[in-house]
């Protein structure tokens, strides 16, 4: 919610379905304050920058879609999906979206969403159910590229969970497929220790406590090991600012955050 809140009142390019994919009460919040660059500018300081990390990471990983686009890649899967808009952004420009979430995110979403270029929802219980199996049963075909995005994901499981779903991702990926995969650097949150401890706080409170966090060298060797080749690694202050996020303003709390960018290069590539 926090992440599709940041979309719709991002300083620059705005989802336009941000409000309606959201509840009642921030759904208002976005709405009242879209075209009010004073209420967007009120938001971008109390969440402490978080709006122009979101609008930054939003148009990095749109760049990775459009890439994919530019190369006929005909399948977008979101991993972690929640009030993600991309299948109403993308949709209409040759890709079959899949959404993997939880089963009540997408019951939420579903009574909200947008009507037209509706994804196919793929609900999976993680640790319970393969992401594999689940995509595999919802039509979605191996031995065609993928565009995959795992956004705002990694930071927030285990090392294992994260390995495992590398190798399932691997499984379904043809040669030619593109990851775009956001992780977080060993320093983790980035602010005065007072602060950082608060946000600390807020993500356990929220039921999302941070846990796997990996160096640059130590991520491509990760991906690497799934047959994935980095084709580019950054932080926010090599995003692009599409949507309007200033970098400095970015870095405040998750300025640790990167975008690896890699590519499924077959069995016979190095």
């Amino acid at each position: 919610m926090l992440v599709a809140l940041a979309r719709g009142v991002a300083p620059g390019r705005r989802d336009a379905h941000a409000s309606a994919l959201l509840p009642r009460p921030l759904g208002g919040v976005v709405a009242l304050a879209a075209d009010r660059p004073l209420a967007r500018g009120l938001l971008r300081g109390v969440t402490l920058g978080l709006v122009d990390h979101i609008a930054l990471r939003t148009a990095a990983l749109d760049a990775v879609v459009e890439e994919g686009r530019e190369r006929s890649i005909p399948q977008l899967v979101l991993l972690g999906a929640g009030l993600d808009a991309r299948a109403w952004r993308f949709g209409a420009h040759g890709y079959q979206v899949y959404e993997v979430d939880h089963p009540a995110t997408q019951t939420f979403k579903r009574r909200h969403a947008p009507k037209g270029a509706a994804p196919i929802y793929v609900p999976v219980r993680f640790g319970d159910e393969r992401v594999a199996d689940a995509l595999e049963a919802a039509g979605h075909r191996a031995d065609q590229p993928t565009v995959w995005l795992w956004e705002g994901v990694t930071m927030y499981l285990p090392e294992d969970a994260v390995e495992d779903t590398l190798g399932q991702v691997r499984e379904r990926s043809a040669p030619g497929s593109l990851l775009g995969v956001t992780y977080i650097e060993p320093g983790g949150i980035h602010a005065a220790p007072g602060i950082r401890t608060m946000v600390d706080w807020v993500f356990e409170g929220l039921g999302e406590g941070l846990g796997a966090r990996y160096r640059p060298d130590a991520l491509r060797r990760l991906v690497s090991r799934h047959g994935f080749v980095v084709r580019r690694d950054g932080g926010s202050e090599t995003w692009p600012r599409l949507w309007g996020g200033e970098p400095r303003m970015a870095q405040l709390v998750l300025g640790a955050e990167r975008l690896c960018v890699a590519e499924c290069a077959g069995a016979d590539s190095d």
